[in-house]
């Protein structure tokens, strides 16, 4: 492997610049959200709700940006979020169109600048919190408990999802979610059988977490600990097996861009074993969520990164640095049929005792 090159990853024993602080890191969030895939087709779904068109409407109308961006200021933070995993689940490669229907978001992203900045203006904050530590919660599906713990010390890295955008090894937690989002979120997570737990992680304070709000951020993970996407993996985005350079034409023919490829050399991704080495967990903020979840960024020589299916604001953990952990009440997922969304691990003592030992397998307790 080639040697490391200088450390440019945003975390919180080096404050970087731009993005020290909640305030610094929102400077360029408006470019920057016209220019992302899920940031075009966020600010797409926020004027098509006014107009009753879903899920695009096929041409932009000045009015109904102004409408919409008038919307946007008197909307709940958990809402808009809500929208934005919405968003984010058209561009699953499932769905046949998604390649048109993202190009069409681009070309009229420069008519909604209104919607972009209403945005910025009342969420831009909230958006750009880095992690609390006191607010982690890890969901749970309703699985059986692995049969076999890792091995004393020993976490497999190299297990990959996809083209190696997350490891195995890794575990998620969210940041307090709003009760808006709990069911989009835990259907974006895929996070079947059900009913879904969830627990408060305390994050201890020597934790070093790198914090992601840009796509510049994630690019910086990569090249600073750089690994070959595992081949054939990629989909509609980049060249492979899975992309057909004719659905995405249109998307190609737009200058701007940042949804797809159809040459490069490689597809970069973290060496998690690496990363492991030098952090506890990385920190994707709501607004790196919007500005780099599918965003590709041009590496140079033909090399490009981009963060893929993280799906939301999450944090993925590479150790274990957590405190003691907390039983909470169900997700809000469907009121009424709590046996089937939720399950407060609270009151359910068998419950919280199957979600006690897998916790334990996965942090290799």
């Amino acid at each position: 492997m080639a040697a490391r090159p200088p450390d440019r990853i945003h975390s919180e024993r080096a404050p970087p610049a731009p993005y020290g602080s909640s305030v610094t890191a929102r400077a360029g969030f408006v470019d920057a959200l016209l220019t992302a895939p899920v940031g075009v087709m966020l600010v797409g779904l926020l004027e098509a709700e006014v107009r009753n068109s879903y899920p695009l409407p096929s041409k932009s109308d000045p009015d109904a940006v102004l409408e919409a961006a008038e919307a946007v200021r008197s909307r709940s933070f958990g809402s808009l979020v809500a929208l934005a995993v919405d968003a984010s689940s058209h561009m699953t490669p499932w769905n046949m169109d998604v390649a048109a229907m993202v190009a069409a978001a681009y070309r009229d992203a420069g008519a909604r600048l209104p919607i972009a900045k209403a945005i910025e203006e009342r969420f831009g904050i909230d958006l750009h919190q880095p992690l609390d530590r006191a607010g982690q919660q890890w969901w749970q599906s309703d699985n059986s408990v692995e049969s076999r713990a890792p091995e004393p010390g020993h976490r497999p890295f190299s297990e990959v999802y996809g083209a190696g955008q997350f490891t195995w090894a890794g575990l998620w937690t969210v940041t307090n979610p709003p009760p808006e989002a709990h069911r989009c979120l835990a259907n974006s997570w895929e996070m079947y059988p059900r009913p879904l737990s969830r627990w408060r992680l305390p994050v201890r304070s020597g934790a070093h977490i790198v914090e992601i709000h840009r796509p510049d951020d994630w690019s910086a993970l990569v090249t600073r600990y750089p690994a070959p996407a595992r081949a054939g993996e990629e989909w509609w985005e980049l060249p492979g097996r899975h992309q057909d350079a004719e659905s995405v034409a249109g998307l190609m023919a737009i200058p701007h861009q940042r949804a797809a490829r159809t040459s490069i050399r490689q597809h970069l991704v973290p060496d998690w074993g690496l990363v492991a080495a030098d952090h506890d967990g990385i920190h994707l903020s709501w607004a790196g969520f919007l500005t780099s979840e599918g965003c590709i960024t041009d590496l140079g020589d033909g090399d490009v990164a981009m963060l893929r299916y993280w799906f939301s604001e999450r944090t993925h953990w590479l150790t274990d640095p957590f405190g003691t952990p907390e039983p909470l009440d169900a997700p809000h997922i469907d009121e009424d049929r709590s046996d089937f969304g939720g399950v407060d691990v609270r009151r359910d003592s068998a419950r919280r005792a199957r979600d006690l030992q897998a916790l334990e397998v996965q942090l290799g307790r």
